[in-house]
């Protein structure tokens, strides 16, 4: 545990926060001890540059002596921590330094002491010729600010990197109990229970972000293993019949033919139950081709309204053929994005669905509509419509209605008009009364949602 809670990503942000906040605080550090370095010498300078004003003020009233008296006050003062020199000719008057070089301006030197040496700051000048005076404070009060903001520095180093280290566990630990309690849900659902979902805090982080994509995804797999489940049934179902009576046939033709016609027939019947069953399963790879999504890099701009126009024109012959009228509702522009030739087979399904089901003299209807930012397509006819209670079903593949088995078809028609409504984004569903109307709602195109 102590090693995964070392290489947690929470862990190293906490580091690499704690770093870069000491990382500052050594520049802060840096720049505050560079600063009040400058700010106390600057001060000692200037205290000493006042002394000195007074020690000439002595010398020019009253020579020699008001200088070396000025010197002892000075020494002699309640907050008294300088050096102080008066010397003539190199001979000290007065001070508690030995005789010196003489330098003016700003000067720093080392003062020994009877236990150790001194680094003294201070200002030299003459206050005569050959009359040289100097001032300067002892540099250990420096020192001791600068030893002073340097261990508050190393205080607050250390502090930052404690605060780091107890944040970097306890956000470590609350991630890795959310990770493993993902990790032990997504080992549950591989050991066959597709039922379970990751638990979302509700708290819109990251990781609840990826619990929900990991939730959706696991939504699908579920709803796709039902289907397959489900499809493997029908296809069971379904495809017993048939290939049943192709081995009826083919017994027959080995029994009861004697001319090679008879076999000719036999095995022209045997052909085209052979086709039956291969148009199913192309069907089915049809439709899985489209679940995968891959067309949709294909995409352009269609416009729905002339498409209707065109499978209105297309179907009419046979409407009128089955007895029934196909109409359509005067169409706007409407456009969207799709797959023209998935959308001719979508709606081309509806209309074949509309003309083969209902009974003849029935009226069937296209119209297109906006609502609510979308294009509202329907198919709908006055039939004598599906029982609510079977609409979902109607949607499953190989699913056919008692009614509708006497029927030619396979059971795919909604299938594949919900897969293509899928790929492209719409919604579809059943409408029920008078008749059935199937509503396929896309959205538009995105230049026709900026104009809305």
């Amino acid at each position: 545990m102590r090693i995964r809670f070392l290489r947690t990503e929470g862990f190293r942000l906490s580091a690499l926060y704690a770093g870069v906040f000491a990382l500052s605080v050594v520049i802060l550090g840096g720049f505050v001890l560079v600063i009040t370095n400058q700010a106390l010498r600057d001060q000692i300078v200037t205290f000493s540059a006042t002394d000195i004003a007074a020690v000439r003020n002595g010398f020019a009233s009253e020579g020699d002596h008001e200088a070396i008296e000025v010197v002892h006050q000075l020494m002699a003062g309640p907050a008294n921590s300088g050096f102080y020199l008066l010397q003539r000719d190199g001979k000290v008057l007065a001070g508690n330094l030995p005789a010196m070089p003489t330098r003016i301006g700003t000067v720093e030197f080392s003062a020994s002491g009877a236990t150790h040496s001194r680094a003294v700051l201070g200002v030299g000048d003459f206050l005569a010729p050959g009359l040289y005076v100097f001032s300067g404070s002892d540099m250990a009060r420096l020192r001791a600010v600068e030893a002073h903001i340097l261990n508050v520095m190393l205080i607050l180093f250390a502090v930052a990197l404690l605060i780091a280290a107890a944040g970097g566990a306890l956000v470590s630990r609350g991630f890795l109990r959310r990770t493993d309690a993902m990790a032990r849900t997504c080992h549950d659902i591989m050991q066959g229970d597709l039922n379970l979902r990751i638990p979302v805090r509700g708290t819109r982080d990251e990781l609840d972000r990826l619990a929900e994509a990991i939730n959706e995804m696991l939504a699908r797999i579920s709803a796709l293993m039902e289907n397959l489940s489900q499809v493997s049934n029908d296809i069971a179902h379904d495809l017993r019949t048939p290939v049943t009576h192709l081995r009826h046939r083919l017994e027959r033709a080995r029994s009861d033919s004697l001319t090679a016609q008879d076999y000719r027939v036999a095995l022209d019947a045997a052909i085209a139950k052979a086709d039956e069953i291969l148009g199913l399963f192309a069907a089915l790879l049809r439709i899985a081709q489209i679940e995968g999504g891959e067309r949709r890099a294909a995409f352009a701009p269609v416009e729905l309204g002339a498409l209707l126009t065109q499978m209105r024109d297309l179907f009419e012959p046979v409407a009128e053929e089955a007895g029934d009228a196909l109409q359509l509702a005067t169409p706007g522009q409407v456009p969207i994005r799709g797959d023209r030739q998935l959308l001719v087979q979508l709606f081309s399904n509806l209309i074949e669905n509309a003309i083969v089901h209902t009974p003849r003299g029935t009226r069937i209807l296209l119209s297109l509509s906006r609502t609510e930012g979308r294009a509202v397509a329907r198919v709908s006819d006055d039939g004598p419509g599906v029982p609510c209670e079977e609409h979902e079903r109607l949607f499953r593949r190989l699913y056919r209605r008692e009614a509708s088995r006497s029927q030619p078809g396979y059971g795919l028609g909604l299938s594949l008009a919900a897969a293509i409504a899928e790929l492209h984004g719409a919604a579809i569903q059943l409408i029920d009364g008078p008749g059935l109307s199937v509503e396929i709602a896309f959205p538009l195109a995105a230049e026709e949602m900026e104009k809305a």
